[in-house]
């Protein structure tokens, strides 16, 4: 899934604030589709591929009809992925549940405070990630392309809040 998750990952690191919903549906997705990895690993790939796709359909289902609570909802799954997949590997002994609500939770806060920068930072944040994983890099190379690209995805999307000011229903 590399090519899906580059893919995926250059849609949230440039398009995350104008399409939250788009933001909301692949964050959830991402989340889903690592969740399943652990927890359904004796499952068939497309069994957890639909686990993936139908946690992204309903994030995106619920952020058309409720921007507010879809925002939640968006910072909550970016906060999960984050925190589960660069968090839970360096803590084996720990539930990797465990880092997925502290990431849910966390991500969630942020995105009902500060709802424009949080889904620029997160959509940046998660794209950034996807991206840089998803390359054939050493650990040191995948660091620095993954500052790179948050960088490019947070000037990107800032830059763009005068073209789509109310893209996210906030003012």
């Amino acid at each position: 899934m590399p090519l899906v998750n580059t893919i995926l990952g250059l849609v949230l690191l440039l398009f995350g604030r104008p399409l939250y919903w788009a933001f909301v549906a692949i964050a959830g997705f991402l989340l889903a589709g690592r969740f399943a990895e652990v927890y359904f690993a004796d499952y068939s790939a497309g069994a957890q591929l639909l686990i993936a796709l139908g946690a992204g359909i309903v994030g995106a289902g619920i952020a058309i009809v409720a921007q507010r609570v879809a925002f939640a909802i968006a910072g909550a799954y970016a906060g999960g992925y984050l925190a589960l997949a660069a968090l839970a590997p360096s803590t084996p002994g720990m539930e990797p549940i465990v880092w997925i609500v502290i990431g849910a939770v966390v991500g969630g806060i942020i995105a009902a405070l500060v709802m424009d920068w949080a889904i620029i930072g997160l959509s940046s944040l998660v794209g950034a990630w996807a991206i840089a994983t998803s390359l054939p890099l050493g650990h040191v190379m995948a660091a620095v392309a993954f500052l790179v690209l948050l960088v490019i995805g947070v000037v990107f999307q800032s830059s763009q809040m005068d073209r789509y000011p109310n893209a996210t229903g906030s003012t």
